[in-house]
């Protein structure tokens, strides 16, 4: 009874490998046979639940087959070599990710960890179907919260609304979204959403015969003119309903889209054309009008939006969408692949140029689209876990030592391995993605110059050169530079001269983290240049040492060069306001034709916090240079 559903939803959506799917579900009731849920029914019903919902997105065989294998090997019930030489490379790899991500303790989440882990889980996806997976193996766990205890119950519906409502968003899967927040709603909000729930119910009658009236009118007038329309009555979630109240500071009785009405044609003209028809109709709310056809949301929705005065001084909610803007709505980026194969490449990618920065589309005209879809949004980050569950972000090619000093300065000093998902490895080892992480020390380890050769984070290398240098016991002559600029730069670097005019060597412009070296004048004034600088075989003058100084309770400058253009500082301003760093003030000045300079000063930002910002804003399109003073 289940296959031929199943096999009903995937020929919906095309021809399939049906025979790969039977396979699938026929080897997981028998390697499942005898195990329960918590319900007490089968799980095998968890199984068919999960692919289920991927089969309604549409998604290819291989993707649904992982689905119904997905808890296989984590479970314990075959290994992956297995999978391999049943189902192949494809799924053995799907299967084998979300076993990894499901391995992923976070036993003491809280809601300050959620952008990271929200970042862990796409970072350690490698491909979107992975995603998919779990978010319908969430949905269907969520759906089954009633058995668990009160305490439980709340702490992943917690976890489900800060993680996984935000995921389905960003990749456009609509439905899931609202259906994961509404019952998540119900479990950290119960007497609220059954408020909502009772209210609707009193009024559902009155309001599916008013709306049946709507709909007959709208049908009348557009029967001449457009075919093919489809007019359905919209059934509001009961979070969105609450979180509009919310925004709105209003009450459930001022909320008017409850009242609402989708119209689905085919064509993008067909689309202002009708909402023309029924701004002529009634009266619209012009503060109401929303066109997210020319202004498609971040995740790809596209829809036009207004608000009318219908009958009876009644307000209506109408959306106005093709049919391929409302699968790609409903079903996100698994929409998007069904779509390619009727689309040229060139369309399509610049449908999806937003994607970009997210999606690398490795196979340009191969068979099948989602094969080439992979995340590359953090591929210069990894996420790993502590034994509390801790998330740490790291850049990647870190090593165990990084990790160490990520976590505590102290902790990192006495490293002298690690275990990483129970298995031993020297300092040196490089971390991927998901790991498990505890540091091994020892009392007697001291850091060394050679440790500096793989670290990879600014901070691990500031703080390995401080604890040398304090070893070293360097004389107390030690002091600040004072720069003529000394608003803006402060003590920014140490070095072994006192009252000093420190510059920055812009042949090679040092970094913060960067290994330096200073040459000092007669005069005490010192130019500083990164210890690899190819000009410095030439200099002369007295070499000394300096240091960045890890301290910053002062302002410091950053000087961006880039081509003039409209936006350049809005979108360096994000950029820094998204890492968390005060700007005391920015100033933007043409330098030369179409060339602008921008010098901002940053409040109290740590070296490790300039580092990245700098690695991130040189990435900028048109950023030609960054640089400190």
């Amino acid at each position: 009874m289940f296959l031929t559903q199943l096999t009903e939803e995937i020929r919906k959506h095309g021809e399939g490998d049906i025979a790969l799917v039977r396979k699938a579900y026929n080897f997981a009731r028998k390697i499942h046979n005898g195990q329960k849920r918590i319900s007490g029914e089968d799980y095998i019903v968890h199984l068919e639940n999960t692919a289920l919902t991927l089969a309604e997105l549409g998604i290819d065989e291989k993707t649904i087959a992982a689905g119904l294998l997905h808890d296989s090997v984590e479970d314990n019930k075959t290994d992956l070599e297995t999978i391999k030489k049943e189902f192949g490379e494809e799924v053995a790899f799907l299967i084998n990710a979300v076993t990894k991500i499901s391995k992923l303790q976070i036993m003491d989440y809280n809601e300050n960890q959620a952008e990271s882990i929200r970042k862990m889980l796409l970072s350690a996806s490698e491909d979107i179907r992975v995603i998919l997976i779990k978010l319908a193996d969430r949905l269907d766990n969520m759906n089954s919260l009633k058995y668990f205890n009160e305490e439980k119950q709340k702490r992943i519906a917690k976890e489900t609304m800060d993680i996984y409502v935000p995921l389905a968003y960003r990749i456009g899967l609509n439905k899931i979204k609202s259906e994961l927040e509404d019952l998540s709603f119900k479990i950290l909000n119960p007497g609220i959403y059954y408020g909502i729930k009772n209210k609707l119910t009193k009024k559902k009658k009155a309001r599916e015969s008013y709306l049946k009236g709507i709909k007959e009118m709208i049908e009348e007038k557009l029967k001449d003119n457009f075919k093919n329309i489809e007019i359905e009555s919209r059934s509001k979630y009961f979070y969105s309903i609450y979180k509009k109240m919310l925004e709105k500071n209003s009450s459930f009785d001022q909320i008017y889209d409850k009242l609402a009405l989708r119209i689905i044609t085919e064509k993008v003209g067909d689309c202002y054309s009708i909402l023309g028809i029924i701004h002529s109709l009634w009266k619209p709310i012009p503060k109401e009008f929303d066109d997210y056809i020319a202004n498609p949301k971040p995740n790809l929705y596209q829809s036009l939006h207004t608000v009318v005065v219908g009958p009876d001084k009644e307000l209506v909610e109408f959306q106005i969408r093709t049919r391929e803007m409302h699968n790609i709505a409903e079903e996100g980026i698994a929409a998007h692949w069904q779509y390619k194969k009727v689309s040229g490449d060139e369309k399509f990618d610049k449908k999806l140029s937003w994607l970009k920065q997210v999606f690398s589309f490795g196979d340009k005209n191969g068979k099948t689209f989602i094969n080439a879809l992979k995340l590359d949004l953090f591929s210069d980050k990894i996420f790993v876990f502590t034994p509390k569950g801790d998330v740490i972000e790291l850049v990647k090619g870190s090593t165990i030592l990084d990790f160490a000093y990520a976590v505590h300065s102290g902790l990192g000093e006495k490293c002298t391995g690690g275990k990483v998902n129970d298995k031993f490895v020297n300092m040196k080892y490089e971390l991927d993605n998901g790991d498990l992480v505890e540091i091994i020390t020892s009392k007697l380890q001291k850091p060394s110059n050679d440790w500096l050769k793989f670290v990879k984070t600014p901070k691990a290398r500031v703080k390995i050169r401080e604890a040398i240098r304090a070893r070293k016991e360097i004389p107390t002559r030690m002091s600040p530079i004072l720069n003529k600029n000394a608003e803006k730069s402060g003590n920014l670097i140490l070095a072994d001269v006192k009252k000093a005019n420190v510059k920055i060597a812009r042949c090679c412009d040092p970094l913060p983290g960067d290994d330096i070296i200073g040459f000092v004048s007669r005069t005490n004034k010192v130019l500083v240049h990164k210890y690899d600088c190819s000009k410095i075989k030439a200099i002369t003058k007295k070499r000394i040492n300096v240091e960045w100084n890890n301290n910053l309770d002062f302002p410091v400058s950053l000087d961006v060069v880039a081509i003039d253009k409209v936006g350049l500082l809005a979108e360096i301003m994000n950029i820094i306001a998204s890492r968390g760093v005060n700007i005391k003030k920015a100033n933007l000045n043409t330098i030369e034709r179409n060339v602008a300079e921008l010098n901002v000063v940053l409040e109290k930002a740590n070296l490790e916090e300039i580092r990245e910002l700098i690695e991130i804003i040189r990435k900028v399109a048109d950023v030609k240079k960054v640089s400190i003073r």
